[in-house]
């Protein structure tokens, strides 16, 4: 953030609000894990096979003692009640006009921002809002927040005649989403908004999105066989048909993730050492992951050789689905600092030869940060993905698109500041096939700005994937200790709209994040309450404990809402999470009953951010939910 900001923007770069024409109050992901901050550029690490762990000065000790964990740095956030834009001469592309910000007074985090600054970016435009009591501003801390600048009420015409346009084409009301949290709450009519804007009328700018005009199939989860089937662009190990180096491809993007050029690792020893982990006990915070030593049976030794290296070109996993995850939005463009969520491709293992050939519960999901920081670069990113929609799904023009999206973050070299260059921000694994339970790991590239206690010891390796902490996760050894010391400590922040949270590393007397997130079975069972649960006498505000149960991969994945570990199969298939509406009692008291819709949430936040104002985005924010 730009030194000369408020109090309230050096410590929060996140906005989050409950609106009533609000479309989302909090990140709706599926998949453990928030996009890892993008810090300083790494310096090159050394080229060898079998690198060593390395502390950031070369003292591993003295790195746990004096480095940060940057992902447990959630702010405080604002919750915006509404924003209205006064115009001060006729309409034009830059209209002078005189902004209203009021915060919600009934949010108690709203507190932290009473008589404050705050700094919003519109394109290049920066806006000074203030409720200290001058420069314009009338009354200091009543949470009226007054700025003076130009606003683009052609842009906002043509927005009311693209809501018209939606509506005489439906033959029922326009409608958004409104969501608490990650509950959907109600859904509220829309319309269009008249096109006059007579000069110093207070026009309401309001954060609205047509889920009707984005079609979930070809916009947000991909998985149609003519896309990640495509022969030019993927390769099936079963069939030996298609490109073997094709851009969507596993020996492809793992090979961009090594990135040899910079890193000086070849990528089958990439895609080995990650392969490795499996093979011994990790410890990961203090806590151990058991070995699945079978992992060599099953996957290494039938993995094709080229001079005893791993063939990545006959790679035994096939692509099931391609995922659009822009409603990670990270922190907020409005306010100078933004991200384009991430994007994801999502394989499978296979095993066998021929017909009898078949993919495997063992998915593996590589899950990239979109490297775009200001408001206008997301909003093109948004339109392309929108447009997908239109498209025939499978056709040589769709895939081509969507491979234009895709190479966004997937191609080497995109992120300079990150790790080996590369935009991934973790791989991740959910599998039963090498064991029992259900378990749920991560691994993330490493550098010298990152924590290296988040690791497995005995430390990172440069330029490798390394066993890192789920996101927020406890270990469950912590259930009947530390977890409900936690909730009960840390209430306000999770029960914020939306949550203001992050599962440290260690908490109290002792280790907190896990190393691994287990399920134990694959459904949940009804009678039973979700394993992230305590009495009322152990935790007294059941909100909290339901959204910090919602919160952890195996409560997302699992009990807390009566699903499936995997919410993308195998074969492609969607868990009920990511089908429509799900209606849900509370799993631990029996009520209130709660509704969610995942995908809707998704469609209302893609068509939002295409087509909106920047300043709308202000009222976006990704929250400690991160599943």
């Amino acid at each position: 953030m730009k030194p000369e900001l408020s109090l309230l923007w050096k410590h929060s770069g996140k906005l989050g609000r409950r609106l009533p024409f609000a479309l989302l109050a909090s990140s709706l992901v599926v998949g453990c894990g928030q996009p890892a901050p993008e810090t300083s550029e790494p310096s090159a690490p050394a080229a060898e096979s079998s690198a060593q762990a390395v502390g950031p000065s070369g003292n591993l000790e003295a790195a746990l003692n004096s480095v940060t964990d940057e992902d447990d740095a959630v702010p405080d956030r604002p919750v915006v009640e509404s924003l209205f834009a006064i115009p001060q001469g006729s309409a034009s592309k830059a209209t002078a006009a005189v902004f209203e910000l009021k915060l919600d007074a009934k949010r108690a985090q709203n507190e932290a921002f009473r008589g404050k600054t705050l700094t919003m970016l519109d394109g290049t435009q920066q806006l000074l809002f203030r409720d200290d009591g001058q420069g314009g501003d009338e009354v200091a801390g009543d949470l009226l927040f007054l700025a003076s600048g130009t606003f683009d009420f052609v842009a906002l015409q043509a927005e009311q005649e693209r809501i018209a346009q939606a509506q005489s084409q439906s033959q029922t009301q326009l409608t958004t989403a409104v969501f608490e949290g990650r509950e959907l709450v109600r859904t509220v009519p829309v319309a269009a908004l008249s096109t006059q804007f007579p000069v110093g009328q207070r026009v309401p700018i309001r954060p609205i999105g047509l889920a009707t005009l984005v079609d979930p199939a070809r916009s947000l989860i991909i998985r149609a066989p003519s896309v990640v089937g495509d022969p030019t662009r993927t390769w099936d190990p079963c069939t030996n048909v298609g490109n073997p180096n094709g851009k969507w491809t596993f020996n492809y993007l793992m090979t961009e993730m090594a990135n040899q050029p910079f890193t000086g690792v070849a990528p089958s020893t990439f895609v080995r050492e990650w392969v490795r982990q499996w093979e011994a006990a990790k410890t990961v915070n203090g806590f151990t992951t058991p070995p699945r030593t079978n992992i060599v049976t099953k996957l290494v030794n039938p993995w094709p050789k080229v001079g005893g290296a791993l063939d990545l070109t006959k790679s035994p996993f096939k692509l099931v689905a391609i995922v659009n995850r822009l409603d990670l939005a990270g922190n907020n463009p409005a306010y100078g600092s933004g991200r384009a969520g991430e994007g994801r491709f999502i394989f499978a293992a296979t095993e066998g030869t021929g017909t009898s050939c078949h993919t495997v519960p063992f998915l593996v999901i590589l899950e990239y940060g979109v490297d775009k920081n200001d408001c206008m670069s997301i909003k093109t990113y948004a339109q392309q993905w929108q447009a997908l929609s239109s498209m025939a799904l499978g056709s040589a023009t769709y895939n081509a698109a969507l491979e234009a999206l895709t190479e966004q973050f997937a191609k080497r070299d995109l992120s300079p500041r990150k790790p080996n260059r590369s935009s991934i921000n973790q791989v991740r694994t959910n599998e039963l096939w090498l064991g029992s339970p259900w378990e749920l790991r991560e691994f993330r590239l490493w550098n010298s700005t990152i924590n290296p206690a988040s690791f497995a010891a005995p430390g990172p390796v440069l330029g490798l994937l390394n066993s890192h902490t789920v996101a927020q996760t406890p270990d469950r050894a912590t259930k009947n200790t530390l977890f409900p010391s936690y909730v009960n400590g840390n209430v306000p922040a999770i029960v914020a709209l939306p949550p203001t949270y992050t599962v440290p590393l260690a908490w109290s007397s002792g280790a907190f994040r896990g190393g691994r997130a287990v399920v134990t079975s694959t459904f949940a069972s009804p009678s039973s309450p979700p394993f992230w649960s305590q009495p009322a006498t152990t935790i007294p505000n059941r909100q909290a404990r339901h959204v910090f149960s919602l919160n952890t991969c195996d409560g997302c994945h699992g009990d807390e809402i009566g699903t499936p570990f995997t919410h993308v199969s195998q074969t492609g298939a969607l868990s009920p999470f990511l089908s429509g509406a799900l209606t849900v009692p509370d799993r631990a008291d029996g009520s209130p009953t709660r509704t969610f819709n995942e995908v809707l949430g998704r469609q209302t936040f893609l068509d939002q951010v295409a087509n909106q104002s920047c300043l709308t985005l202000s009222f976006l924010s990704s929250s400690a939910a991160v599943h």
